[in-house]
């Protein structure tokens, strides 16, 4: 039943693509590249000799456009051909209704007075100009390319739904074209890039056109009317054309006349780009990305603007950057321009070192924004190190410990080298930790903060971040916070510090992180939140595979389609997945977890089989619909915390616990089992780190 439903949806489609173009628009736009016609042979590949425009304008101008040739095809369901006119002085063989024809003209009459429709009609009955095709006229079909390897420019409106294949076939062949389409068409993945590259632009006539539907067309509410002749009619308000002629309108400059104002150009929740509501509101004073209606590309110079991306779903394909949202209320979909004109000085750059950058979580996420790049990462664990450059090539990694001071020389003379201008990190921070021993100033591990804060004063970078865990600004009555803080001012930084939770920036997990922002030039302060709707387990994981505990592989193929927007960012560019692999638990374990009901806790269990645990919160399941727990370094056991599946016998996996820590599927742990753990467990939100990065280049750009 379902093919059959595909099948009759193709039908409507095929029958509501049938528009007949009017002849005043066939010539109101064709005169505009009368020089590019000049000894030419023209297609027009969707094209009955009988009923289209096309043919009978280009006919009655062939002399005028001083044409080389004339080519139509028509596709075979033509009922004029079929029913209406006899080719038996023609065509040798009886006409088939499978059969396409071809109409070829190399001269045509060269009276230069306006010539009938009943001239050309007659001329088309009386020469022999047409022949019968051996296939059905299908633009595609092999027989309709060889007219198309042997034309210069290809005319035509073709049905809309077909209207990427038909761009697709003349680019493949280097041809010229002027093709009415949807304006819709231009944010196709196939369309794109051609815009963006400045390879197609959009014709003179841009919105509203009548056209001709066949008879059969049902009315319709509006756009719809029937003339005094009987014959149907409807109008498009989106229709253009399309082409790759040159022409004088698209290097027109639009000019602007709006001053930036926050308020009238708010900012994107997920992106660092302003909303523009119509072309007339463009500011002609912001140097950043900005998201304008689609209508831009027939108002478009690429001279004045250059195209960045689209805005649409945020995973439609690579040019397709992020779903547009302003307080969690999506808006149209946009194109992605930046303003030339104001691109006086390079794009500021941030070029990192990453000092205990364990797996790179947070070199990962501020390189989410195009302007930062980790040129440097230091790790003491050499397996961390391994899963940074698999999946962050460019940087150079170093293995050590930050205290010998052969490794200290090493990424100092490295950082020079590179020209870092930015530290980020996150000394080891066991010694804040509220399940630690909470020692407080008598614990050594916390003084590598004097380490990170030598490396600082040394590189002198522009800003630099320090993260660790919540307890940090309240241990020791806020010694260490107070010690850090009078340190970087005495640096020469201003600092501006909190707590920053991650569920607040779209990660599915309510991890608290301790935050401070340290810059030279101005206070940058704490991101404000992103999201104004959690990011639930559910968006998270829904789609992975439902794996018992042993099952998964290192590497699989996806076996179900995204169920959210989550899920769809989290895949995009991912052609596998990875790491998606259940621990294989103890019989004992399964068989408590099938007592735990879905969602549930060990409240289920019976009193003998809860343990000994310090902690309430064991053999717990997440929840469907609520943000995960924090992920930590025991994931992947079934007793530890809430980390179960929330309906599976098992703890979630490694792949399942990366997504709710908001790495993307692209990312890919190296490592045994116990390293991959550490890796995710102990990374920054990659989504939160973007927010920062985003907060700094927002501020420290300008």
């Amino acid at each position: 039943m379902g093919n059959k439903n595909t099948n009759l949806q193709v039908a409507k489609r095929a029958k509501d693509d049938e528009f007949y173009t009017t002849y005043e628009t066939v010539e109101q736009e064709v005169l505009h590249y009368v020089d590019q016609f000049k000894n030419k042979t023209v297609l027009c590949n969707c094209d009955d000799p009988f009923e289209s425009n096309f043919c009978r304008f280009f006919l009655r101008n062939f002399n005028v456009l001083k044409l080389k040739r004339l080519i139509c095809t028509s596709y075979y369901s033509s009922k004029v051909i079929a029913t209406k006119l006899s080719f038996d002085n023609q065509v040798k063989d009886s006409f088939d209704r499978k059969n396409g024809y071809v109409l070829d003209v190399t001269k045509f009459c060269n009276d230069n007075a306006k010539l009938s429709d009943e001239y050309i009609t007659n001329f088309l009955l009386s020469h022999k100009v047409i022949k019968m095709l051996n296939g059905d006229g299908d633009f595609r079909s092999s027989e309709c390319i060889e007219y198309l390897k042997e034309s210069d420019i290809v005319v035509t409106n073709p049905p809309f739904s077909l209207f990427k294949e038909i761009v697709s076939e003349i680019i493949k062949y280097g041809k010229s074209f002027l093709l009415i389409g949807n304006q819709n068409a231009l944010t196709y993945k196939e369309i794109f890039p051609l815009i963006q590259n400045n390879e197609v632009w959009t014709g003179y006539q841009f919105g509203e056109m009548k056209f001709r539907v066949p008879q059969s067309s049902e009315p319709r509410a509006t756009r719809y009317w029937v003339d005094e002749t009987g014959q149907k009619w409807r109008s498009l308000g989106n229709a253009m054309w399309l082409t790759n002629l040159d022409n004088d309108r698209r290097h027109e400059e639009l000019p602007l006349t709006k001053k930036y104002s926050p308020q009238d150009h708010p900012k994107y929740d997920t992106y660092d780009a302003i909303h523009v509501k119509s072309i007339t509101e463009i500011p002609y004073d912001y140097v950043g990305v900005m998201g304008v209606p689609i209508t831009i590309v027939n108002k478009y110079n690429s001279e004045q603007f250059e195209i960045v991306g689209e805005a649409n779903h945020g995973s439609d394909n690579e040019f397709d950057l992020f779903k547009p949202t302003i307080n969690g209320k999506e808006v149209f979909k946009r194109i992605l321009i930046r303003n030339k004109r104001l691109i006086k000085m390079p794009t500021k750059e941030f070029r990192i070192l990453d000092l205990f950058s364990g797996a790179g979580g947070m070199s990962y996420g501020m390189e989410k924004n195009a302007h930062f790049k980790t040129e440097v990462a230091l790790d003491y664990n050499p397996q961390a190190l391994e899963t940074f450059k698999y999946n962050m090539p460019n940087a150079e990694v170093v293995t050590g410990d930050i205290t010998d001071d052969r490794v200290k020389k090493q990424i100092i003379e490295l950082s020079k080298k590179r020209k870092v201008n930015m530290i980020i990190g996150g000394p080891p921070c066991q010694g804040f930790s509220l399940k630690g021993k909470k020692l407080g100033l008598d614990d050594p591990r916390n003084f590598l903060f004097n380490e990170y804060l030598n490396i600082v004063s040394i590189l002198n970078p522009e800003v630099f971040v320090i993260e660790n865990v919540k307890a940090l600004l309240s241990t020791s009555a806020g010694w260490f916070k107070n010690q850090i803080i009078e340190k970087v001012r005495r640096m020469g930084y201003h600092v501006e510090y909190g707590v920053l939770t991650a569920s607040d920036f779209g990660v599915p997990q309510a991890r608290q992180r301790a935050i401070f922002i340290c810059s030279k030039n101005k206070p940058v302060t704490l991101p404000k939140p992103t999201c104004h709707e959690m990011v639930t387990v559910r968006d998270a994981i829904y789609d992975l595979a439902y794996l018992n505990s042993g099952e998964g592989e290192f590497e699989q193929d996806y076996v179900t389609k995204p169920t959210s927007d989550y899920q769809k960012v989290m895949r995009k560019g991912s052609k596998k997945l990875y790491n998606h692999k259940a621990s294989n638990h103890a019989e004992i374990a399964i068989r408590k977890l099938q007592m735990i009901p879905p969602e549930c806790g060990k409240e289920h269990l019976p009193q003998e089989l809860t343990g000994n645990q310090q902690f309430s919160g064991t053999w717990g399941r997440l929840k469907w619909d609520a943000v995960s727990p924090t992920i930590d370094t025991r994931f992947d056991a079934s007793s530890n915390g809430t980390n179960n599946h929330p309906f599976l016998h098992r703890a979630i996996t490694p792949r399942e616990a990366a997504r709710i820590q908001s790495f993307d599927d692209k990312f890919v742990f190296i490592g045994a089992k116990l390293y991959i753990r550490q890796q995710i467990g102990n990374a920054v939100p990659p989504l939160m780190a973007k927010a920062i990065a985003d907060q700094i280049y927002d501020i420290l750009s300008k």
